[in-house]
């Protein structure tokens, strides 16, 4: 089945917290998109992935997430995983990857500890669930607000 992508530009920042949400259920199918996600995220200093809302994730995720944290500590950049549910945190364990990523409970605990006010992120949801289906297509949502 083709699935629509929302391909945004790319967002450059020097300063500041860019946050992304991952809402529904993330595997193979969905790579591109969260590459796409995780591309724009490697230019801020602070890089929030927010799984409080991820019901499934599978090793292409994990991989993706891999990625992102080699090029945030190439660049000096802190990532901090936030929102492990107990059956994503498992997974996380089983991964031994929480050796690897700062873990906070939420992403206002690492927004309060920098001091930075709340409309000052940058926040990107990627909803992996039908928004609508067209014939053989179904089309997925890329939310990205201030």
């Amino acid at each position: 089945m083709e699935r629509q992508r929302v391909i945004q530009s790319p967002v450059t920042q020097s300063t500041g917290v860019f946050a992304v949400s991952l809402e529904g259920e993330f595997d193979i199918a969905e790579r591109a998109r969260v590459l796409d996600a995780f591309a724009q995220a490697t230019t801020w200093p602070v890089i929030i992935v927010d799984f409080e809302r991820t019901r499934y994730v599978d090793s292409t995720v994990l991989e993706c997430l891999v990625a992102l944290g080699r090029a945030a500590q190439k660049r000096g950049a802190d990532l901090v995983v936030v929102g492990l549910r107990p059956e994503i945190r498992r997974i996380f364990e089983i991964c031994d990857l929480q050796r690897h990523f700062e873990i906070r409970a939420t992403s206002s605990d690492v927004i309060g500890t920098l001091g930075t006010r709340e409309t000052d992120v940058y926040r990107m949801s990627l909803v992996a669930e039908p928004s609508l289906e067209i014939g053989n297509i179904e089309a997925y949502r890329t939310e990205v607000s201030w």
